[in-house]
């Protein structure tokens, strides 16, 4: 074995664990978050249906975000890409879900107090389009494994939103909720980045397209939620 491929080896690994922690820890998030509320969610008179559906989606997604890095962890890189061709549709599922319980949350009276009902409205379109859009460009990137792995890894940082907002105490920091809940979404966006300087020695280009998505997304709800549109908008799926 050549110095060179005894050096690319301990890199590889180190970044296969890398994944694996980053889903595990995402996927903490999104259980401890949704855990808090899910016993409300059943009691009666519960949930509408549409929002039972597009939890179980979610959870699908996270099962299936989890199990990906830890098939390639162990080497099972059949599994991983038989597995990768249900979660394309699930993909697909998680956007149409996304914008519909969105679009639900108005008449059904469930969007979070703590945030303004136009912020709440233009975050969750863009975080989910972001989403959709990421995970595009990793299916179209799949046999390109470093770019793969990293959009993906950007995609699901990118609908973190829903899990840290039932998981942080987001009333008590009032009008800033937004700002918290942005900031923990890019030290998430962040970690593969400093994962690459500290393994690889540069930053791979995906994440500026995975990062520069999240960020971009992020700034352009301000300026969209305030806007007599957005406004108007909310009106007219409250009267739903």
């Amino acid at each position: 074995m050549t110095a060179i491929e005894a050096g690319r080896r301990p890199a590889a690994n180190v970044g296969r664990r890398f994944y694996l922690i980053m889903s595990l820890l995402m996927a903490a998030v999104f259980i401890g978050g949704f855990g808090q509320t899910v016993p409300d969610d059943f009691a009666p008179p519960g949930l509408p249906l549409l929002f039972h559906i597009h939890g179980a989606v979610f959870t699908c997604w996270v099962l299936v975000f989890v199990a990906q890095p830890a098939f390639v962890a162990r080497g099972s890189i059949k599994l991983h890409r038989q597995v990768g061709l249900a979660g394309t549709a699930l993909a697909g599922l998680m956007v149409v879900m996304g914008l519909a319980a969105t679009i639900s949350a108005f008449p059904a009276r469930r969007v979070p107090a703590f945030f303004p009902s136009t912020i709440f409205l233009v975050m969750n379109v863009l975080g989910i389009l972001t989403f959709g859009g990421l995970v595009a460009g990793g299916i179209a990137l799949r046999r390109k494994a470093e770019w793969h792995k990293r959009l993906m890894l950007c995609a699901t940082v990118s609908i973190l939103g829903p899990g840290l907002g039932r998981l942080l105490p987001m009333g008590s920091f009032g009008a800033a909720a937004p700002a918290v809940m942005f900031a923990v979404i890019l030290a998430f966006a962040l970690a593969g980045p400093v994962a690459d300087l500290i393994v690889r020695k540069r930053v791979h280009p995906a994440y500026a397209w995975g990062v520069g998505a999240i960020v971009l997304s992020t700034v352009l709800i301000p300026p969209l939620a305030f806007t007599p549109q957005a406004a108007a908008l909310v009106s007219l799926l409250r009267g739903l």
